[in-house]
């Protein structure tokens, strides 16, 4: 990517958004990183490196915290630790522990998160952990890089017998230094080291007094410093036992520093991803901070920004804002918060030039600042603050005109300056370049200026470069408005305030507003007047004309905006209203399934009472025929029950649909005529026909299968009349000549079961139950008295436990209270 200038990139606000970069840089490593950073061409390169810095921005803001503690520069110790004898201090083996550990907790940091980060892993797979070398660094050096006594079992041995050796010796010493003061040869004062011994402080004229070995004497003279002759042995000791601890440290450096050597060319490798890493997040911070992400990329020219905002005027707005809310509120009122106003432009599809006009300060500059920062940010891997749907193209040069470029050397005035930069741009302008031009024209004559910046525009245009200017020239208004490639912008101002807005609007000239700004700062009418006599009647009626558009223009845009605003709350209520239609529709096939569910429980618990009444009709000596008859029936009732729960289940568990068509007649077209007795029916838009067997009013009892329910006519829908009848003649001999008597089954309403066991009581009640059940019985009543309740409980147990109760509770206290139980029966 060619820049031009060279002072491009500070004109877009570039290096605010670099010193800001290198001001989160942790490490040594990382700022080598952003010295040699250079924009990138290759389209799959810049988009790998967004997203690394989007997802590095997501886990900073998301996530866990990124272990990026511990990246240090130890290249200079590895190269120390080449040579084969060499030995490096503690100090640098720590440092080289801190980053191994850095490595590992990275490595298993972005591992255990290869799936959410997948950019950021292809660049932490290249770091090499030493989980070895880090656990014996660690064990071995502490964070200040003294060797530990954990180092080694022999150092841990040397240090406690120096330990232990050294107290014999102080009590050696302070014995000889108490009989040399009781004898007056010494003064009152605690053993010292001299030449790395133990020795003690006596009088000058003594010290042959005392036998010893002299060591070193005060800068007076009056001083010397004796090793007690009986401590002589001791201080040899120690002093060996301290050589050999010296040659024990060296040895676990030095087998330390071998390791450090075996693993020198991995830790380089990971030290540059260390620092690319760095980089990264420090990237990622900035897009944290102005709420950035990854656009869309192009090689077709084409600039779409939806909500841009310019990430330099965010991050001031930012420190702005933090200042105001430290100030004490008593003493300066919080003001509101400052925020930059979203930015949506258009360029290179329908239009590849856009002329931005308007008044001083309204943020025309601005707005074609983000449009060049945009692009150069993403050539250097930045995600940029909008919204989804912006696009950014990748240009091959960028040029930029704005602000002075005056040199006394140069002997260049303002508009030579300009005019330089201009000859520079049309002459190497091509169809992949962007060209920033601010205030075109200006600097010379206007009329000349104006023409000589249209002159450029056509050029541009030859070679279909994508332009942006700003500029107060009536011309470039008529030109942009004239030319199809070419299209008017403005920056919207209010004109009752006359303060700017800072919003962009395309295809609308804007106005300068020079006569109203200089009315309202209280400039004579007078002088006012005649400026606008001076400009002439046509181009002030044109400014009129233009400002009046531009209200009219806002005042439609604030129409179009509560529309919308309306129309997406009648969509949000909308949907609302949609979840709970589907959530009763749930509902209801909820309560249908667990409906159907009961009865199938009640099926189960019918089967048994079938299954005994067979045994009792077989003890009666019945028909077989009769038995056999009994079981189909209560099987295809069970059948039914059980087919209509898993169409239910079906139905729940499926996606939900468009309603299914209304079910049809037999022979293909919808039966007519009201619904009567006998018809064939389905409920809803559901699949099992029912047949109609009462109605009353505006309800009809409708029998599927064994099952019979009241429902309102309205949710019925024909499908057939009445089913033909069919007649089954039986022979004498098929029928029982008589109905059989079941023995047992009168059914009681209650039972007495005091002063029984309670396996004897459970039997009774359980008699009492299927007696009631074939009786069809609603309630029955258990006396159990309440004693101590424990047969009370025993029988609510089992109660709770039988398919047949549907309820169950201790009688009001004028029936018994808590001595007797009542229940209610299934199907009452």
């Amino acid at each position: 990517m060619i820049v031009y200038p060279k002072s491009a990139p500070e004109k877009l606000g570039f290096d605010v958004l670099a010193r800001r970069i290198e001001g989160h840089v942790r490490s040594r490593l990382g700022q080598e990183r952003l010295e040699q950073w250079r924009p990138v061409d290759d389209l799959e390169t810049l988009q790998d490196m967004l997203r690394r810095t989007a997802e590095m921005q997501d886990a900073l803001r998301f996530d866990d915290a990124v272990p990026l503690d511990g990246i240090l520069d130890v290249r200079e110790p590895l190269r120390r630790a080449r040579p084969k004898k060499a030995v490096l201090p503690g100090e640098d083996l720590a440092a080289v522990g801190v980053v191994l550990n850095t490595i590992q907790r990275l490595r298993q940091y972005v591992d255990a998160r290869r799936s959410k980060y997948p950019a950021l892993y292809t660049v932490a797979v290249e770091l090499q952990p030493a989980p070895d070398l880090a656990g014996r660094i660690e064990r071995a050096i502490d964070e200040r890089g003294e060797v530990m006594d954990s180092a080694s079992p022999e150092l841990r041995r040397l240090r406690k017998e120096i330990v232990r050796r050294q107290n014999s010796l102080r009590d050696s010493v302070l014995g000889a230094l108490r009989k040399a003061v009781s004898q007056g040869y010494a003064t009152e004062e605690q053993p010292t080291i001299r030449n790395g011994r133990m020795v003690i402080p006596v009088r000058a004229e003594a010290k042959r007094k005392v036998q010893g070995f002299v060591h070193d004497s005060s800068a007076t003279g009056q001083t010397v410093y004796i090793e007690p002759a009986v401590s002589l042995d001791l201080n040899n000791e120690v002093r060996e036992l301290e050589i050999a601890e010296r040659h024990e440290v060296q040895r676990i450096l030095g087998a330390l520093t071998a390791g450090v050597r075996t693993h020198a060319d991995a830790l380089l490798v990971s030290l540059d991803v260390l620092g690319h890493i760095d980089l990264i997040q420090a990237k990622a911070r900035i897009g944290a901070q102005t709420d950035a992400l990854v656009p869309d990329l192009n090689t077709a020219g084409r600039l779409s920004i939806n909500e841009g905002r310019n990430p330099v005027l965010a991050l001031h707005f930012q420190e702005l804002n933090e200042s105001a809310s430290n100030l004490d509120s008593q003493a300066a009122p919080r003001s509101k918060p400052r925020e930059v106003t979203p930015l949506d432009l258009q360029l290179g599809t329908d239009y590849h030039a856009l002329v931005i006009t308007g008044p001083n300060a309204g943020g025309k500059s601005v707005a074609m600042k983000t449009a060049g920062l945009f692009c150069l940010m993403v050539r250097y891997g930045l995600p940029i603050p909008c919204r989804p749907g912006t696009s950014i193209p990748l240009v091959d040069k960028l040029f930029v005109d704005i602000g002075d470029e005056q040199s006394i050397e140069d002997d260049l005035s303002t508009f030579s300056s300009h005019v330089v930069r201009l000859r520079h741009m049309v002459k190497h302008a091509d169809a992949n370049t962007l060209i920033l031009i601010d205030e075109a024209g200006t600097g010379t004559d206007p009329e000349e200026g104006g023409a000589l910046a249209q002159a450029a525009l056509e050029a541009f245009a030859e070679v279909d470069a994508r332009v942006i200017v700003t500029t107060h020239h009536g011309g470039l208004k008529a030109f942009a408005h004239e030319t199809p490639a070419v299209e008017n912008g403005s920056m919207q101002f209010d004109p009752d305030t006359l303060s700017p807005t800072y919003r962009f609007q395309a295809g609308i000239p804007g106005s300068s507003y020079a006569f109203e700004i200089a009315t309202r700062m209280k400039l004579p009418n007078p002088v006012v007047a005649r400026a606008r006599e001076l400009v002439g009647e046509q181009t002030s009626a044109l400014e009129d004309l233009i400002a009046q558009f531009e209200a009219r223009t806002a005042e439609l845009e604030r129409q179009l905006d509560e529309s919308q605003r309306a129309e997406r709350e009648a969509k949000q209520t909308q949907q609302k209203y949609e979840d709970l239609r589907q959530k009763l529709n749930e509902n209801r096939d909820e309560i249908e399934a667990k409906a159907l569910a009961q009865a199938e429980a009640i099926v189960k618990g019918a089967n048994s009472r079938i299954e005994r009444t067979v045994r009792e009709i077989k003890e009666a000596e019945a028909e077989r025929e009769a038995t056999q008859l009994a079981r189909e029936r209560m099987e295809q009732f069970k059948q039914s029950v059980v087919n209509r729960k898993k169409k239910v289940d079906r139905k729940r568990t499926r996606t939900p649909k468009a309603s299914k068509p209304k079910p049809k007649a037999q022979n293909g077209a919808p039966p007519r005529g009201p619904i009567e007795v006998g018809d064939q029916v389905v409920l809803d838009n559901g699949s099992a026909t029912g047949e109609v067997m009462t109605i009353e009013g505006k309800e009809a009892e409708v029998a599927f299968g064994a099952m019979r329910s009241r429902v309102k006519l309205k949710r019925l829908t024909k499908v057939a009349g009445p089913r033909r009848q069919q007649v089954q003649i039986r022979t004498a001999s098929s029928v029982s000549k008589g109905r059989p008597q079941l023995r047992g089954l009168r059914a009681r309403p209650s039972i007495d079961v005091r002063g029984q066991r309670v396996d004897e009581a459970i039997s009774s009640v359980t008699q009492l139950l299927d007696d009631a059940v074939v009786a069809n019985l609603e309630t029955v009543r258990i006396l159990h008295g309440k004693g101590t309740g424990a047969l009370r409980l025993a029988i609510q147990e089992h109660l709770a436990a039988s398919p047949d109760v549907a309820s169950f509770d201790e009688a009001h206290p004028e029936h018994g209270g808590a001595g007797v139980t009542e229940v209610r029966l299934l199907g009452a």
